[in-house]
């Protein structure tokens, strides 16, 4: 059933990486056995196969506006997540708050974010990116034909799924997180980590498109440019 159907008990989500077909998401809304958004975090483990607890949040952005999103946040994250702004979820998850988000019966693409918590540990962050905000073979400032694809999210897997790189990384994650320097938020102390465990280069979008927005962020952190950190990283 659509989701233009809002008297259905059921409602399907489309949703694709670059490259390959779409997949179905189906919300049974008479299914009361755990929260309506587990639904959707255990099939994106399906379609992913990253694990359910190794996922932090999906978003669906609503505007082609930066930070013009609504996230849901996975309660069965294990370690269970401390980042303040991701446990402190926007809206909440139900029918009605879905169809009012989803355009009829739009398709969405699945872009992808690896996220390290305040806890030390990586998940995966999944972006529902609405068709229309997309383009069928150039990249725009939400999907990455280069970046949201299979090939992507293998190397996410093989970072998230890795807790011997996570153990030793731990160590180079010092405390605290976010000071401040002259008014902006500084990240050198992890990105040093990042660097020397060769995951900066997965850690932010380097796509042109996605980089022309993020710039002036971009400059008040310690980002180096995914060019020449790989050529000095191998």
């Amino acid at each position: 059933m659509s989701a233009e159907n809002s008297n259905s008990d059921k409602t399907v989500i489309k949703v694709k990486l670059s490259g390959e077909d779409y997949h179905d998401i189906v919300i049974d809304w008479t299914d009361t056995s755990q929260a309506y958004e587990q639904q959707v975090f255990g099939r994106l483990a399906e379609i992913s196969g990253i694990p359910v607890e190794c996922t932090a949040v999906f978003s669906l952005i609503f505007r082609d506006q930066r930070f013009e999103e609504i996230w849901v946040t996975n309660k069965r994250a294990k370690p269970e997540l401390e980042t303040p702004d991701w446990t402190h979820q926007r809206l909440e998850f139900n029918r009605e708050n879905l169809l009012n988000l989803m355009n009829g019966n739009e398709h969405f693409g699945l872009s992808l974010r690896l996220c390290c918590d305040d806890n030390k540990h990586f998940y995966i962050w999944y972006y529902f990116v609405p068709e229309r905000f997309m383009d069928e073979n150039e990249c725009t400032r939400h999907f990455c034909h280069y970046l949201d694809n299979r090939a992507i999210l293998n190397k996410f897997k093989a970072i998230i799924t890795d807790d011997v790189l996570q153990s030793q990384m731990k160590d180079f994650l010092v405390q605290p997180r976010w000071p401040q320097f002259d008014g902006f938020i500084f990240l050198e102390p992890w990105h040093n980590a990042y660097r020397r465990f060769n995951i900066m280069q997965y850690y932010y979008r380097t796509c042109y498109c996605h980089q022309q927005v993020e710039r002036f962020i971009y400059q008040l952190v310690d980002y180096v440019p995914p060019q020449l950190y790989l050529r000095t990283h191998g």
